[in-house]
């Protein structure tokens, strides 16, 4: 029987139940290979908008769903802070989970006294994003823009022509673009953290990890489980990282400690 990696704190998103790209292999892996006082799910832990005929449900997720259930039996503090693809299924998520505590932002502090405001990060959106359009255009809609997406994401083989393809020409600038439109701007994040007298801000929603200090604020992102496998950790001593799973063992992590910067 492997030891589990204790941590004061662990923060997962994005992990999206209920689609084909959700590697709930992985996250259980994760979870069996590490334990905590608390386990935030900062949201689209189940992807609500993919409802209905597109809806997958695999053994690995169900197995996973067990897994969050039991920590909660052993006493881990298991909070929910709604996304955007969940926030409309919050009963679902309590009937796959029970009637776990739910809330849409909180202030967590860490063991050396950091004030951290977590939330699923949705709310920093800016117009024009097409987050915003996707609930409203329909389940149908988003079940194509899900295949798109898995069309684009999929992993190359090596040794494959695959990157020299055509279709790869057109994926790179499609990127770029996809980027621009659903980043949200460190303006926003700042003005979060404001709002709240907060010292850092933790959220996933943008599937893309992140460590690094604007301005004064902390900006922590836990990534996702959809393709990066990615959770933000706090150690006894209230540092912060983000660790990134290869599936059979933690790899070094990826960026470094929590270091709170002086205020200019």
């Amino acid at each position: 029987m492997f030891q589990r990696s204790y941590y004061r704190t662990i923060w997962i998103s994005d992990v999206h139940l209920g689609t084909r790209a959700c590697k709930a292999s992985s996250l259980l892996s994760f979870l069996r290979h590490h334990i905590a006082e608390t386990l935030y799910l900062v949201g689209d832990i189940v992807d609500g908008w993919n409802w209905g005929p597109s809806w997958h449900w695999s053994p690995a997720q169900e197995e996973l769903v067990n897994e969050i259930v039991q920590w909660r039996r052993n006493g881990v503090n298991v909070v929910f802070i709604p996304g955007n693809h969940d926030e409309t299924k919050v009963g679902l998520v309590e009937a796959l989970f029970g009637r776990i505590p739910s809330i849409s932002s909180l202030i967590h502090t860490t063991a050396e006294g950091a004030r951290m405001l977590v939330i699923h990060g949705h709310q920093f959106d800016g117009s024009l994003n097409p987050n915003r359009l996707l609930p409203i255009i329909g389940s149908y809609a988003y079940a194509r823009a899900q295949r798109i997406h898995d069309w684009y994401n999929r992993q190359t083989e090596p040794g494959s022509d695959e990157g020299r393809s055509l279709s790869d020409f057109f994926r790179y600038p499609a990127r770029k673009a996809l980027e621009f439109l659903t980043d949200f701007r460190d303006r926003a994040v700042l003005a979060a953290a404001r709002d709240h007298k907060a010292d850092g801000v933790i959220c996933g929603h943008i599937h893309r990890s992140d460590h690094r200090v604007i301005g004064n604020v902390l900006y922590v992102n836990d990534g996702d489980w959809v393709q990066n496998r990615t959770a933000v950790v706090e150690e006894r001593d209230g540092s912060l990282q983000v660790l990134r799973w290869s599936g059979v063992q933690e790899n070094i992590s990826i960026s470094e400690p929590m270091q709170q910067e002086a205020t200019s």
